[in-house]
């Protein structure tokens, strides 16, 4: 199987749509637009994880990665705090 997809690329791409979603000089219509399309990206990603076989790392990954999103999130915090 050749690997022709960039998940940076896919991200990339999602964060536009959730810059143009938060993005203040927008009017409620159009940042709607947006966040929907988020949530069809999310709602087409949860169906095709559900359908896809579990790894035998599959969990140990996972939190790993959970243990990341976590520590970014303390440090935000606390840099948020700080700053004030």
């Amino acid at each position: 199987m050749i690997i022709n997809w960039n998940v940076d690329d896919i991200i990339s791409e999602l964060e536009k749509c959730y810059w143009a979603t938060t993005d203040p000089q927008m009017d409620g219509f159009t940042t709607w637009r947006c966040k929907q399309d988020l949530y069809r990206v999310q709602f087409a990603l949860e169906d095709m994880l559900k359908k896809c076989p579990t790894y035998a790392p599959e969990q140990e990954w996972l939190a790993e990665q959970q243990l990341e999103r976590d520590q970014t999130q303390m440090w935000s915090t606390l840099t948020a705090k700080k700053s004030r």
